[in-house]
Order: C-alpha cells, then sequence, then structure tokens
C-alpha cells in the first residue's frame, strides 16, 4: 500500500498476517521490494496482526538506523494492538463493525450522587495518576534505564481507554479526552520503540544489554534517548493541563 503523510512524504504500509511474529528475513525482504519501489519512498511500515515484542521491535530499530546511515528510507514496525488503537480511534467506523459497543442514550432523569463524568475523573487520576508514571517522565533522564512497572500505567491506560466505554458526556471533555489520548499513544509508542528490557526483564533501557556488552553507546543511542526526553516534556504540561479542565468543568 503506498500513499502520503500528513506530511506530504510518500510512504508505504507492507501488511503481514503474521500472528506468530515478523522474522529478520520477512523484514528484509519487504525492503529489498520497496528499494524497487517508485517514487522512491521515506518510510516504510510493516503491518503485523502479531502481539508487540519487544526483541522484534529492536532488530527493526537497528535494521533502520544502519539504513539510514547509508541514506536509504527507515523502516518502522506497528504490531495489532497499534493499529487497533488507530482504527478505534473513528467512531462511526467502530460502531459501524461493533454497534454493540455503541453508548446508550440516558434518557431518564440523572441519578442523585456523582454524576457519570465525575465518576470517569475519579478513574482517570486512579489508573493514570502523577505516582509513579507521570513522576517518572518528568523526572526520569532516559540516557539512563528505569524500572518498567513505573511507566506501565501509562502503558494499560493506553490499551483500554480508546474505547467507547471510557467516554465523558460533556463534549468540551470529551474532545480534550481524545486529544490527550492520542498524545498520551505517541508517549507510550515512543518508550515502547526505543526501550527494550534488560538485565531481569524489569527494567529498561534505551541501551540495550548487546549494546552494552560491544562498547560504548553509539550516537543513534544517545540520540533516542534525546528524543524520548523532549517527548516527556511536551507530554507532562498536557496532562497537567487536561487535569486542569476536568477540575474546573466538574467541580461540585
Amino acid at each position: 500500500m503506498y500513499g502520503k503523510d500528513t506530511r506530504d512524504t510518500a510512504i508505504g504500509i507492507q501488511c503481514k498476517n503474521t500472528v506468530g511474529g515478523v522474522t529478520r528475513a520477512t523484514v528484509l525482504a519487504e525492503l529489498d521490494e520497496a528499494d524497487q519501489f517508485k517514487p522512491t519512498l521515506a518510510k516504510l511500515y510493516i503491518a503485523t496482526t502479531a502481539d508487540a515484542d519487544a526483541s522484534t521491535q529492536a532488530m527493526v530499530r537497528d535494521i533502520s538506523e544502519a539504513r539510514r546511515a547509508e541514506g536509504k528510507f527507515e523502516v518502522n514496525i506497528l504490531f495489532w494492538g497499534d493499529i487497533w488503537d488507530d482504527l478505534t480511534r473513528d467512531e462511526s467506523r467502530l460502531h459501524q463493525h461493533f454497534p454493540q459497543l455503541k453508548p446508550l442514550v440516558v434518557t431518564r432523569a440523572a441519578p442523585e450522587g456523582p454524576t457519570h463524568d465525575q465518576r470517569l475523573f475519579e478513574q482517570f487520576k486512579t489508573e493514570l495518576a502523577y505516582e509513579p508514571a507521570i513522576r517518572l517522565l518528568t523526572e526520569q533522564d532516559f540516557a539512563g534505564a528505569f524500572r518498567h512497572e513505573f511507566i506501565q500505567p501509562l502503558f494499560s491506560f493506553v490499551n483500554t481507554w480508546g474505547t467507547p466505554e471510557f467516554e465523558f458526556i460533556d463534549p468540551e471533555l470529551q474532545d480534550a479526552l481524545e486529544n490527550f489520548y492520542a498524545d498520551a499513544s505517541e508517549m507510550a509508542s515512543c518508550i515502547a520503540m526505543r526501550t527494550v528490557p534488560v538485565g531481569n526483564g524489569s527494567v529498561r533501557s534505551v541501551y540495550s544489554d548487546q549494546q552494552r556488552a560491544s562498547g560504548p553507546r553509539d550516537q543513534h543511542v544517545k540520540r533516542e534517548a534525546q528524543e524520548m526526553n523532549n517527548a516527556a516534556e511536551m507530554f507532562v504540561p498536557k496532562y497537567a493541563a487536561f487535569l486542569r479542565l476536568c477540575r474546573s468543568k466538574l467541580a461540585s
């Protein structure tokens, strides 16, 4: 599949029904074909039905870095979870194929106690609290390692809150939630694509065990760490702005 992105650059997407994962040989074979494509691509995405896998991400990232060094276009991999997140953002398409997920219109009088939006906001503050994920994004220098459990609430939020059951009734709050969810998805993807488990697997780092064993850090490792630092610096204020908007709209 070929098309233009929002920056009007040529991109290719190759879909692979590979539940068991994508091998290095498959990636290289797709790149050989894509290199022959006209016009020349700016980036290739391999979309797979497989679940997210850190070792596959690292393998594709290494191939992409080697190609960039040779002046060739990059390659990225999209797992089924990433694709599902994007597809479900268009509610009209989601409800077309899954009408049972469409929220019911509330016609009866609202019960006493907290409103739906107030309860949803309290749930948001519990599931994506400042501790530990947002504090990590605020204070962490991603040139160093960090505990996976500290960032897990962000990944859990992205995996669950992109569905119709997590919607505000207030249109302004729902628009703000959709925008924040998109930013959170980008932040989570940035971390997932650039870090891998190290040691016993409880810690993640942009600097893999294999790279540690081979010598000093490559420049691309330092560059990816800085990209994550920059992304976190932009994301944290958006989290704070969303909280403030909810509080101002939902104050009893």
